[in-house]
């Protein structure tokens, strides 16, 4: 259960994402790619996510004690979605698409 906040949290900051556009490139084509680097990202990232829910579940109790457990899981699920999504980018402009709005 404690992947599904961090899964919201990353498709919502995906979904308010640029568009990526690259000249003589199908909406199809960039698509993939962007799904490419989507998968990159979550890989890239999967150790660091990884290590906070290790920290979360080792000192989950003290926070809940502290009444800011679910802050910290927050801080964390943001933090690994913007880790997340730099690297989608910088996986982006490597495949030569500019960012667009």
């Amino acid at each position: 259960m404690r992947v599904l906040p961090s899964l919201a949290l990353l498709l919502a900051l995906t979904a308010c994402g640029p568009t990526w556009t690259r000249s003589d490139t199908s909406r199809e084509a960039a698509a993939q790619d962007l799904s490419e680097c989507r998968h990159l990202g979550q890989v890239a990232n999967q150790r660091d996510a990884d290590i906070d829910t290790d920290i979360i579940a080792s000192r989950g109790q003290d926070w809940q004690r502290l009444d800011n457990l679910s802050a910290r899981r927050a801080d964390y699920n943001e933090s690994n979605a913007l880790r997340t999504n730099d690297i989608v980018d910088q996986c982006m402009i490597a495949k030569g698409y500019a960012p667009g709005n």
